[in-house]
């Protein structure tokens, strides 16, 4: 797929949007709860010995008696890691769940870049790579969109490889992961190691029309796309009731356990317009929103 001028405006109206939904504002207007030296006043507490002479209100000493200093709310670094699943998986359905995917992942590193956050990009196949790293303000919108543009699907997902530590700045670390969930060895170690690494994780799990929507019956050859393994069966009423029950299960399990861990979590159709998808991402909460 290739990431035109159309497709850079509608990242402007998705900035946009994003702001409208989460209320963001300028960088300097978007404070978060740590406690420094900065530019919005936060609260009051008592003087300790050993606290900075110049915060203590001599206004309130000379009406109260009593020393208090001044707390102020820190701006903070938020440092946005994007990691794309590759896996051949990722290349079934019409349109393929990879196209949505680099979408999501460019309209969510493009709406962080021009809020002033930092972002890197990663791919996650067999191994977790960083494709570009450290990107900061809107001029570097295009090396985003030529890192996402760049990747080839392929292979099979190891969602154990995120027990790799992850390159951070100092600050908060958002991490933002697009997947299908198709690993048969299952996602849970590789979130538990994202969590371990002190990462705030956000989850968002692409699906295809055809896997909500399985053909109705009839006798099909399929086909594996990670492993190659091949099979002949025929869908008949029963069989598509079971499949659809336990696909129900598993994004049901996916979501128990982001919920279990405090995760947010996102499922998204692959044929869904770009604005719905991240329409319906940020409406649900969470996602690059500095608290």
């Amino acid at each position: 797929m290739a990431f035109d001028a159309q497709f850079v405006k509608t990242l402007e109206s998705l900035n946009v949007l994003a702001r409208r939904l989460l209320a963001f504002e300028a960088r300097s207007d978007r404070p978060s709860h740590r406690r420094g030296a900065s530019i919005e006043f936060a609260d009051y507490r008592s003087y300790a010995p050993g606290d900075e002479i110049r915060y203590i209100d001599w206004n309130v000493y000379a009406r109260h008696g009593s020393l208090f200093v001044k707390e102020f709310t820190a701006e903070e670094n938020v440092h946005v890691a994007v990691l794309l699943d590759i896996s051949a998986s990722m290349t079934f359905g019409r349109p393929p769940k990879i196209d949505a995917a680099r979408e999501l992942a460019a309209a969510l590193g493009y709406i962080a870049l021009v809020n002033f956050d930092t972002v890197s990009f990663y791919t996650l196949g067999t191994a977790l790579k960083a494709e570009s790293l450290f990107l900061r303000g809107k001029g570097q919108v295009f090396a985003l969109l030529g890192a996402v543009d760049g990747v080839k699907p392929g292979g099979v997902t190891d969602f154990r490889s995120l027990s790799t530590p992850m390159q951070r700045l100092k600050g908060r670390s958002v991490v933002v992961v697009v997947t299908d969930f198709y690993d048969p060895a299952g996602y849970a170690e590789g979130i538990r190691a994202l969590l371990a690494q002190r990462h705030q994780v956000h989850l968002i799990h692409v699906v295809a029309r055809e896997e909500l929507e399985p053909p109705e019956r009839g006798r099909w050859h399929l086909v594996d796309l990670e492993t190659a393994r091949e099979r002949e069966v025929t869908l008949a009423p029963e069989i598509l009731e079971r499949y659809r029950r336990r696909l129900r299960e598993y994004c049901s399990e996916i979501e128990r356990f982001a919920r279990d861990h405090e995760l947010y979590y996102a499922r998204v159709r692959s044929d869904e317009p770009l604005e719905k998808r991240i329409r319906d991402i940020l409406r649900t909460g969470g996602i690059l929103e500095t608290r």
